[in-house]
């Protein structure tokens, strides 16, 4: 039989690895792990330590234990421009508040967001349209993001999203959606982006490992 400790960490990874606990989800205390395999604080404790040393959960003082961000094999996260191979030019279509009560991407629920929209271009083609949610107090504190990347302009050093790439038929075109929300370490979204892309324009390469 395997060891008490072994117990909980391998069925915490199963979770992971089945997808049934996401990037920045929370784990449940030490002390609830144990009353639910049965086993002593210590234990869980001994098991949650060695899944940290893995990298597969990370650890904040008064917060709790989260799991870990995705690193899809050491892949770095990217703003969708970065993934063409072209240099493009970025122009800002709209910024504007959104009223009380309006609806917001669930992650962004209850604080004042406002949206961007920009449009990339190379040359004459539009490759990526974009939109952009933002905690922001006023529009004119929205429009200071302008132009610049979402993730030089969050400039946190511990961001990580949840991502879904869809390939979509639009108007005859072949498109990639990027949807991503965006954390920073303490668990909290920061942004949601919506971004279309000209899937001819864009080479994502991927490194999967089990």
């Amino acid at each position: 039989m395997a060891a008490a400790y072994l117990r909980i960490h391998q069925a915490i990874s199963e979770q992971i690895r089945s997808g049934k606990l996401q990037p920045g989800d929370k784990l449940p205390s030490e002390r609830d792990l144990a009353a639910r395999f049965g086993v002593s604080n210590m234990t869980a404790r001994h098991a949650v330590a060695q899944l940290q040393q893995e990298g597969s959960v990370i650890r904040r003082v008064g917060s709790g234990t989260f799991v870990a961000p995705a690193t899809s094999g050491g892949q770095r996260l990217q703003d969708p421009h970065e993934l063409c191979g072209s240099k493009l030019v970025v122009r800002l279509a709209a910024a504007q508040m959104l009223a009380e009560g309006a609806v917001l991407p669930p992650p962004l629920a209850g604080q004042t967001c406002g949206m961007l929209s920009r449009v990339w271009t190379a040359g004459a083609a539009r490759v990526i349209e974009e939109q952009i949610w933002l905690p922001a107090r006023n529009e004119r504190e929205l429009r200071k993001v302008g132009g610049t990347p979402l993730l030089t302009w969050l400039a946190a050093h511990d961001l990580f999203a949840k991502e879904t790439i869809e390939a979509v038929v639009l108007q005859g075109s072949a498109m990639l959606r990027i949807t991503q929300t965006l954390y920073e370490g303490s668990q909290r979204a920061v942004a949601h982006r919506v971004a279309l892309c000209l899937a001819d324009r864009v080479r994502i390469q991927r490194i999967i490992q089990r």
